[in-house]
């Protein structure tokens, strides 16, 4: 499994600590059907908040579960990190 490597700008705060480094894998279908099934494919925002909430490996040391409200908690800066990740982690399907 190939993943994609980043590094937020703001962090993500899970209990006390902020993570910063990122890993996520490419989508399956599984994961964008569990995601239109929750939100729905007609608020794009949350569509994508939900997708890459399944497909992060982990952040720094956590490595999950991750949930759409913790992911929504991220900067508006960080969502588009980890949005632009996943476009690129569907990108090494098609090769």
């Amino acid at each position: 499994m190939q993943t994609i490597k980043g590094k937020l700008k703001k962090g993500l705060k899970i209990g006390d600590k902020l993570h910063f480094n990122f890993e996520l894998r490419e989508p399956s279908n599984a994961d964008v059907f569990d995601a239109e099934d929750e939100h729905g494919i007609e608020t794009p925002l949350k569509f994508n908040t939900a997708v890459v909430a399944r497909i992060l490996v982990r952040i720094d040391d956590y490595t999950g579960p991750f949930t759409f409200s913790m992911i929504r908690g991220l900067s508006r800066f960080d969502l588009k990190t980890l949005t632009d990740a996943m476009r690129e982690a569907e990108k090494l399907g098609e090769a």
